[in-house]
């Protein structure tokens, strides 16, 4: 009978004591594939609200302005580009007499606008890192305690950052 109620209220706690001994950072995740990708506590972060974050961190908010205003400009760019050699190639679709010349200066400004995305993506990184570098951790950074099953039976655990 003891048993049971010893397994029971161990089986109560496992989960409070895995949320106590859980805790996030603060930093910046950098995630890299067909394009690099800012999260932050899971989330996807947007130019605007990763130069929010690093206001805290002044060397950080330096670099985040010089990346966001990469951004701002690569993104102009290539908007309007993209619209210049979308319009022929929609009227080429459509059956009508394409503008190629406009397709080209078009291109043109495609080519442009690399330049300040590969500039945003450096200056972020570089924020993301002089961020992450200055972030203090708080108290629940600490050895954590884990309680769970293992092979033999009940087992405790603890962790060092």
């Amino acid at each position: 009978m003891q048993q049971k109620i010893l397994v029971l209220l161990a089986l109560l706690f496992i989960p409070v004591f895995s949320a106590f001994g859980q805790s996030r950072t603060d930093s910046i995740e950098i995630k890299k594939g067909f394009g690099t990708v800012f999260r932050h506590n899971g989330k996807n972060l947007t130019p605007k609200q990763l130069l929010d974050l690093t206001a805290s961190n002044p060397d950080a908010y330096k670099e985040m302005q010089i990346a966001k205003s990469n951004h701002a400009a690569g993104s102009v760019f290539g908007f309007i580009g993209g619209f210049l050699v979308g319009w022929p190639l929609g009227t080429a679709i459509g059956g009508g007499d394409p503008n190629w010349a406009l397709a080209g200066i078009g291109a043109g400004l495609l080519v442009i606008s690399i330049p300040f995305s590969s500039a945003y993506t450096k200056h972020a990184k570089n924020a993301a890192n002089l961020y992450n570098s200055g972030v203090s951790h708080s108290s629940l950074d600490g050895p954590e305690l884990h309680i769970g099953m293992s092979g033999s039976g009940m087992g405790l655990r603890l962790s060092f950052p």
